[in-house]
């Protein structure tokens, strides 16, 4: 298995997932085609397997679709008993963005990985 990475467009966020556990998805996330951009990393999530996977997200923006595909990235990941639950998402917010905030303990409140929330200040 190779590292995945995609980079950055005006409505993509950056993507690197390393074979080394440390998956980061970063930007604004609002494609025209949701299913076609997220599908490999879907595709990529299946098959990853490692002994501890930290998670940085670090959106400041994401669209309804978007919030689908990081559910079920976040559910797979969850779900492969061979990732043995050593799972962690660092989940960034600017400061003050209440909805991105509140996304992030939405997403930690369906899934079983916890979450450590870090406000940064506004580029």
């Amino acid at each position: 298995m190779n590292d995945l990475i995609i980079k950055e467009t005006e409505k993509t966020p950056s993507v690197t997932f390393g074979i080394n556990g440390i998956l980061k998805i970063e930007g604004r996330s609002i494609p025209e085609d949701a299913a076609k951009f997220f599908k490999p990393i879907l595709d990529w999530t299946k098959d990853f397997v490692a002994e501890k996977i930290r998670i940085d997200i670090k959106l400041e923006y994401f669209n309804t679709s978007s919030s689908k595909f990081i559910l079920e990235m976040l559910r797979l990941l969850e779900n492969n008993p061979e990732n043995n639950n050593n799972i962690s998402v660092n989940w960034f917010y600017e400061e003050g963005d209440l909805d991105v905030l509140e996304s992030g303990q939405y997403f930690e409140s369906i899934v079983g990985i916890p979450f450590k929330y870090i406000e940064y200040e506004e580029m």
